[in-house]
C-alpha cells in the first residue's frame, strides 16, 4: 500500500465545483480517512491544509503549529488557536503563525464570549492581567477547598477530586453563582492567553482545574456534556482512567430512572458520599421521566412538575436554611429521599389504568373530571368519573379516525356538543364543561 501524503488538502466542494477541484477534495469517507490518519502519531501525515474544516469539533493534541491566512471569527477563531495549545509529550508550547494580523478579531471574541459590559482589551498584555484576576477571585471562593489531589494523587484520586470540588461549589448557592459566572469569563480568557506562552504551569492546570468543575457542575445541573475543549488531554486521560477504576460513585453515571425501584440499587445509593452530586443526578432522571408521562397524562405530569420544582425550591433556599457542611448535607439527603418517593408515586401512578380496569388514555379522561372535580369542590363519585371516561374516549376515538381532527373548528365544536350532551344525561355540572373540553384538546393536541 502507498504510503499517505505528507502533505494533504482538507477541504469542502460545491456541486457546481470544478471536476479537477471535487477529485482533490474526495468524498466524505476519504476526509474520514485523512481525519484518523492526522491524529495518527505514527502516520506519515503530518501537514493539513484546510478549508472551512477541522474548526471546530476537532481535537489533535500532538499539533504544535498553525498557520492561519484567511479571516476567522468570534469563537471559531478562538477554537482555532485552542488546537495548538493541547498538552502532549515532547511539546513545549504551540505557535499560531499570522499571516493576516488576525489580532483586533481576537480582541472583538474575547469581548463577546466575556462578560456583558466588559470593558474594551487593547493589548494581550491587558488580557493576561484579566485573566489573573479572575483566577484570583476563583481561588478565593474555594480557599477552604483541598485541592491537592488533583495535582499529585492517582487518576481515581484526581477525578474524585474533580467530584468533591463540584460538589463543594454547589453547596452554597451564592458560592455556585459567582463560580458559573467567573468562570464563564475565565474561558475565552485563557483561550487568548494560554497560546502566548505567558502563563505559568501552576496557571495553566489552575485554569484547566476550574472550567473541568464547572463542565462537571454543567453536566450534573443542565445534561450538558462536559466542554472537551476546556480539557486538556491530561485531564481527558485523568477522567478516563478514572472512570474504569471502581467506585461507589461511578453507580451515578449510569443510573437510569428503572434502577430506582431496586432494593440493592437505593442500598448503593445511600452510600454515595457526595448528596448534592445523588440530588442533581435524581432531579435529571425524574426530570426526564415526568417529561415523557406529560406526553401520556399531561394534567398528572403537571401535578409532579409542581412536586419535583418544590424540592427545587427548598435546595435553592439551602444558603438561608444551614449554616454548617453537616447541617446542609443531611438537608440536601433528605430531599434525595423526597425525589425517592415522588419516583415511587410516579410508578404506583404510571400503573394505575391496569389497577383501575381502564386504559390509558381512559385514566386521562378519568383525571381531568377528577381534577376539575376537585377544583372547584363539588360531589361527584370516582365510579361515575370512570364511567365517563370511558364514554369521552368512545366520543374521542371516532373524531380522532378523522385526519388533523384537532385542528378542524367544525369536529371540535360537534365534540364539545357531545361532551355536554354526555356530562348534563350523567348529572356531572355543566357549569365545567368548557373547562374539560378545553383541557380534553390540551391533552389531545399535544
Amino acid at each position: 500500500m502507498t504510503p499517505i501524503a505528507k502533505i494533504n488538502l482538507v477541504a469542502t466542494w460545491q456541486p457546481n465545483d470544478p471536476k479537477s477541484l471535487y477529485d482533490m477534495c474526495g468524498s466524505k469517507n476519504y476526509h474520514k480517512f485523512l481525519d484518523k490518519q492526522f491524529k495518527n502519531n505514527d502516520s506519515n501525515f503530518e501537514i493539513a491544509v484546510v478549508v472551512d474544516v477541522w474548526v471546530t469539533g476537532f481535537d489533535v493534541p500532538s499539533l504544535a503549529i498553525i498557520y492561519i491566512d484567511k479571516p476567522i471569527q468570534k469563537h471559531n477563531l478562538i477554537q482555532t488557536i485552542s488546537h495548538v495549545k493541547r498538552v502532549f509529550e515532547g511539546k513545549d508550547k504551540g505557535l499560531v503563525v499570522d499571516y493576516i494580523g488576525i489580532r483586533n478579531s481576537l480582541l472583538d471574541a474575547m469581548k463577546s464570549q466575556g462578560e456583558s459590559g466588559s470593558n474594551p482589551i487593547e493589548d494581550i498584555k491587558i488580557t493576561i492581567g484579566i485573566f489573573r484576576e479572575l483566577l484570583a477571585v476563583i481561588d478565593k471562593l474555594l480557599t477552604d477547598f483541598d485541592d491537592t489531589k488533583f495535582y499529585s494523587g492517582d487518576s481515581l484520586e484526581k477525578l474524585t477530586c474533580l467530584n468533591y470540588a463540584a460538589e463543594y461549589v454547589q453547596s452554597k448557592e451564592d458560592r455556585q453563582t459567582n463560580f458559573m459566572n467567573f468562570t464563564r469569563a475565565l474561558r475565552p480568557a485563557f483561550d487568548i492567553c494560554s497560546p502566548s506562552g505567558e502563563l505559568t504551569e501552576e496557571e495553566s492546570a489552575k485554569a484547566q482545574f476550574y472550567l473541568i468543575v464547572r463542565s462537571t457542575i454543567n453536566e450534573q445541573t443542565t445534561g450538558d456534556a462536559p466542554d472537551a475543549e476546556a480539557m486538556n488531554e491530561k485531564v481527558e486521560r485523568i477522567v478516563q482512567d478514572a472512570l474504569s477504576c471502581a467506585g461507589i460513585e461511578n453507580i451515578l453515571s449510569k443510573l437510569k430512572v428503572d434502577d430506582l425501584a431496586s432494593k440493592e440499587f437505593r442500598k448503593e445509593l445511600a452510600a454515595v458520599k457526595m448528596p448534592i452530586t445523588k440530588l442533581n443526578y435524581l432531579l435529571k432522571l425524574l426530570k426526564v421521566e415526568i417529561g415523557k408521562y406529560k406526553k401520556i397524562n399531561k394534567i398528572k405530569a403537571i401535578e409532579f412538575d409542581k412536586r419535583l420544582q418544590a424540592v427545587v425550591d427548598k435546595y435553592n433556599n439551602r444558603d438561608n436554611l444551614v449554616f454548617t457542611n453537616g447541617v446542609m448535607f443531611d438537608v440536601v439527603n433528605n430531599l434525595s429521599e423526597e425525589l425517592l418517593k415522588i419516583h415511587n408515586v410516579l410508578v404506583k401512578e404510571i400503573q394505575s389504568p391496569e389497577r383501575m380496569g381502564i386504559s390509558v388514555e381512559e385514566k386521562v379522561f378519568y383525571d381531568i373530571l377528577v381534577k376539575v372535580r376537585d377544583t372547584h369542590g363539588f360531589a361527584y363519585e370516582d365510579e361515575k368519573c370512570i364511567f365517563l371516561a370511558k364514554e369521552i374516549k368512545k366520543l374521542v376515538d371516532e373524531k380522532s379516525k378523522i385526519a388533523h381532527w384537532t385542528t378542524q373548528q367544525d369536529i371540535k365544536s360537534d365534540l364539545e356538543m357531545n361532551l355536554t350532551v354526555l356530562l348534563y344525561n350523567n348529572k356531572y355540572p355543566d357549569t365545567w364543561t368548557k373547562e374539560i373540553f378545553e383541557k380534553i384538546m390540551e391533552q389531545e393536541e399535544g
